[in-house]
């Protein structure tokens, strides 16, 4: 009997060009008298087109009628194999060519006959294997007795308890040939395929080969089995992404023996060694970006990496951020699996100078703090905070000096983290401070949240609807009581385009914006895609006030038109914005030009 994965492989039809255009006509199916039956007699018909090579290569038309004969001879057993792998053994096609030499017709008649159901999938191993173990096999083999007998369903059954051997101690397992026999006069098929196990092996000892400057110890970390643990090729394939993932290494191969070794078969166990061989990549690297908005005008960032200090990957990133509005200098390190291995110890220092039209500040932050991943796409942070900073107000200087408690939480399940084409991602902060603002002692709570989600509108993912909200809230009783630099601005080119950096806020008798305790945006994008190149109709919207979700007295609005060319780093990003509520002091427009989507 045969299964797709017996089926040949078909190359190109040698007589494939210019000559006798011909016509297709299936017919024989049967007549539909349910829905369902119309349902399946259409998959049937698609099954047999996508199969038959008279359909496939009916764009590579033969030079002459008896080359055309000859093709759709040939596909009636391809045919017959097609009906036989969805469960119509009885199946059978006639395919003949009508019609004229000028305008010949090819005519598939097919019988499907009745679909059989399978009755029995069993299988049976020539050495034993553990009573569990064979019962788990046994009812992933069973999984589809009783609907109907599908070669592709038998085939996914047999490489179940394949999985199932190589993951619980048997990786040498080898499968047999399967025998299927259909009994005509009940239309049913059963299947019974031979393992052989082979011997059952667990872990033995490990050999590291290929470090030179990562420390073997911290290798020995990602070892999640131990000696004596039955072997499973799962297992050893997340440790290898999972050191993969660490971008010390540009390859990471875990091997075992190729084969057990002779006379394991008095026994039944193989104690198999485990071969680690790595070959390191480079450590450092320095990266290099330039970005441009008509607000802040040109600006650079200098990235440099070490991502291998001390031999455990610990990572120290030194980053230069330098516009005509804002410069810092920042320092930060990173030691992976702390403690844990979801865990890591981060901590980071700052300089920074912000010269805004709403205040201009000059001074150190730093946080020491943990960071867990609490699933594949959940992470967050929890640390110590402090900021000293000389913050110019309004031609005032007043000095601040913090310790906060920040916090985060992020979530991204999405596909690309510079172009996303569907997923969502959300982030939340929460960070209480206390400390001392213009000598008086001071407290407030800093939040910010923001979500994000990308819909695909077309199967190749060419029209993207992309949706972002942002809310943020300073929780104190009076604005006077919090730093300039802490308190929460709206505007930009990621948050609401076509208004300055800060200026969808209130602004002052100077024109220069006012902090204020509370705001939020919302912004929507439709990104069309056409080969390397793309445009980005957008609108945003955002409102800030000094009372949460209270006395929002005027949304901002603003929108315009991106284009978007995707080079190998990612999509180079150029919006245009203009305000739709321009106020006096607003720019007509807004230019904004970087890498990577706004959000």
């Amino acid at each position: 009997m045969l299964f797709p994965t017996d089926e040949p492989q078909l190359g190109l039809d040698p007589t494939a060009g210019a000559g006798v255009d011909y016509s297709v006509d299936v017919s024989g199916l049967g007549v539909a008298e349910t829905p369902g039956e119309t349902a399946e007699n259409a998959r049937m018909q698609g099954i047999i087109e996508s199969a038959a090579r008279i359909y496939k290569l009916q764009d590579k038309p033969p030079p002459n009628i008896a080359l055309l004969k000859r093709r759709a001879a040939s596909d009636v057993k391809i045919v017959e194999r097609a009906l036989k792998s969805e469960g119509y053994y009885e199946g059978e096609a006639t395919i003949k060519v009508t019609g004229t030499d000028e305008a010949p017709v090819v005519d598939v008649d097919v019988r499907k006959g009745p679909r059989y159901a399978l009755a029995r999938q069993q299988i049976t191993f020539d050495t034993p294997v553990s009573p569990a173990i064979e019962q788990i096999a046994r009812d992933a083999a069973s999984i589809n007795v009783g609907g109907p007998a599908q070669g592709r369903a038998v085939v996914d059954a047999e490489r179940e308890v394949v999985r199932i051997l190589n993951r619980s101690g048997w990786p040498y397992n080898e499968k047999g040939k399967r025998r299927a026999e259909a009994n005509f006069d009940e239309n049913t098929l059963d299947v019974r395929t031979p393992y052989t196990p082979g011997p059952y092996t667990t872990y033995g000892p490990v050999v590291i080969e290929g470090l030179s400057t990562v420390e073997q110890r911290y290798v020995e970390t990602f070892i999640s089995w131990k000696p004596g643990d039955p072997v499973s090729n799962e297992q050893i394939a997340k440790v290898q992404r999972e050191l993969s993932a660490t971008r010390l290494f540009d390859t990471v191969a875990i091997t075992l023996p190729d084969e057990p070794p002779e006379g394991w078969e008095t026994t039944g166990r193989f104690e198999a060694p485990v071969k680690i061989t790595f070959e390191e990549s480079k450590h450092r690297k320095i990266k290099l970006a330039l970005n441009y908005s008509t607000t802040d005008g040109p600006g650079g960032i200098v990235d440099w990496e070490h991502r291998n200090l001390y031999g455990q990957n610990e990572t120290l990133r030194a980053l230069a951020n330098i516009s005509l509005e804002e410069q810092s200098a920042r320092l930060d390190y990173r030691k992976p699996r702390y403690m844990k291995p979801e865990r890591d110890l981060i901590a980071g220092i700052e300089l920074f100078h912000e010269d805004r039209d709403a205040f201009e500040a000059f001074g150190v932050d730093g946080l020491v703090g943990l960071e867990e991943r609490f699933s594949e796409h959940l992470t967050g942070t929890l640390g110590v905070g402090f900021e000293a900073a000389q913050i110019r107000e309004s031609g005032t200087r007043k000095d601040s000096f913090l310790i906060g408690l920040p916090g985060t939480l992020q979530f991204d399940d999405t596909d690309d983290l510079l172009n996303p084409t569907e997923g969502f991602r959300a982030s939340a902060e929460v960070t209480p401070w206390a400390g001392a603002f213009d000598e008086q002692p001071v407290g407030f709570v800093q939040t910010d949240f923001e979500g994000s989600t990308y819909l695909a509108l077309d199967y190749d993912a060419n029209y993207i609807l992309a949706l972002r909200a942002r809310v943020a809230a300073v929780l104190t009783d009076d604005a006077d009581n919090v730093p300039a630099n802490r308190r929460v601005y709206s505007g930009g080119g990621g948050s609401v385009r076509g208004y300055r950096t800060q200026h969808v806020n209130d602004l002052d008798a100077n024109g220069d914006p006012i902090g204020a305790l509370s705001a939020y945006e919302l912004s929507a994008e439709m990104r069309i895609r056409f080969g390397s190149f793309g445009v980005v109709p957008f609108v945003d919207a955002g409102a800030v006030a000094n009372e949460f979700f209270q006395d929002f007295s005027e949304l901002r609005w603003g929108g315009g038109l991106g284009l978007r060319y995707f080079s190998p780093v990612g999509p180079i990003r150029v919006d245009l914005a203009v305000p739709f509520n321009k106020r006096r002091e607003d720019d007509s427009y807004q230019l904004y030009l970087s890498i990577g989507q706004a959000f």
